[in-house]
């Protein structure tokens, strides 16, 4: 029918592609040649019994797929850093769509975490947080509003909202 919108089913162009999941987040993102998000960066999620933290990059101009950083349970040997698997995390995107940042999530024990990836450098960045933080969650709601990132409930029935101030972090490499 004219005027109304549909889904279509994407078939990507590319020859590799992420395994099925659950509760990953899916955030648009900007590519270096372009100052629009056209990108989908995928992170984490549940699949066969494993909590993933391997990272995708989706662009949406070619249809398809490229692996940042594949999954791994080992923590890194050098001073980077690196979220462990993990669902039912939140991720927003920040700074002209090139950084998203995650919230929280679970691997069998909670997270309360805050970290950003860099679309730019493929680098994982912790943010330390000074005074009161919210409780480690998952399956809350995040949305930002300008330069916050608002958290709400979350498994077991939280009944809590939190603000964060993106231009007030700073990080800890």
């Amino acid at each position: 029918a004219t005027g109304m919108a549909s889904w279509e089913l994407v078939a990507p162009s590319s020859e590799h592609a992420p395994t099925a999941r659950a509760a990953a987040t899916l955030s648009p993102v900007s590519l270096s040649d372009s100052a629009n998000p056209v990108g989908l960066l995928l992170f984490g999620g549940h699949a066969g019994g494993s909590d993933l933290n391997d990272v995708w990059l989706f662009d949406a101009r070619t249809a398809s797929w490229t692996m940042l950083l594949p999954h791994t349970t080992q923590q890194a040997v050098d001073a980077s850093v690196r979220p462990d698997g993990r669902y039912g995390h939140s991720a927003i995107t920040h700074n002209s769509s090139s950084e998203v940042v995650i919230f929280s999530g679970t691997s069998g024990r909670l997270f309360n975490a805050v970290l950003s990836f860099s679309v730019r450098t493929h680098q994982w960045t912790l943010h330390e947080c000074a005074g009161a933080s919210p409780s480690p969650r998952y399956g809350h709601a995040a949305c930002r509003v300008a330069e916050s990132i608002y958290i709400f409930g979350g498994k077991d029935s939280l009944n809590d909202l939190w603000k964060y101030a993106l231009d007030m972090r700073r990080e800890r490499r």
